[in-house]
């Protein structure tokens, strides 16, 4: 009896704006199956997704509600990684735009103050002790810190990573971040089995 293992199917989620290309390349490179997904039934049928981030709250918002995926999003059981800007529409609210976003993590995303240089560009070295690749002028902050796992530190303390439950966001670009990143997208998709 020949038994197949599960490869798990990993989503990108198709927004408005985006960086796909990228997270596709570095999926395929780790030999990790991926699709571009877009709408509820596709959604349902991955393993786990991925919301990859560039662009600006607002429009990305307006794009999910004209499709009808915000509630699809919120109530996604199943492992969810939110990348920079997919990362902050995990909160309440966000000041660029402004915008309400999904509710899922408590806090709002707020402009990086005007002592720190805009946008916020380069390598970065983590509370962990790797370095990962920041491009984003918002940060993250939750009204309960016990969803905070990763900082960094530029000029003030900077929300790189968190976690409730099976939604994960990181504010630093995996597929921009060398052997940290795919160690993170790794550790995601073994999640996903």
């Amino acid at each position: 009896m020949i038994v197949r293992l599960h490869s798990p199917q990993i989503g990108i989620l198709r927004s408005s704006t985006g960086n796909i290309g990228s997270i596709e390349r570095s999926l395929q490179r780790l030999g990790i199956a991926s699709c571009v997904v877009g709408t509820a039934a596709e959604i349902g049928k991955t393993d786990g997704l991925i919301f990859p981030g560039a662009g600006a709250a607002l429009p990305v918002m307006n794009d999910l509600k004209d499709r009808c995926l915000v509630e699809v999003l919120r109530n996604y059981s199943k492992p969810f990684l939110g990348i920079c800007l997919g990362m902050q529409l995990l909160f309440d609210t966000s000041e660029e735009g402004p915008a309400d976003c999904l509710g899922i993590i408590r806090g709002k995303v707020v402009e990086l103050p005007g002592t720190v240089r805009k946008p916020h560009m380069g390598w970065n070295r983590l509370s962990t002790g790797e370095y990962a690749y920041f491009v984003h002028s918002f940060v993250c902050a939750p009204t309960d810190s016990r969803v905070i796992t990763i900082t960094v530190q530029h000029g003030i303390e900077i929300v790189a990573a968190v976690r409730k439950e099976n939604f994960f966001g990181l504010q630093w670009h995996p597929e921009k971040s060398g052997e940290t990143g795919d160690r993170f997208l790794s550790f995601f998709v073994r999640l996903c089995k």
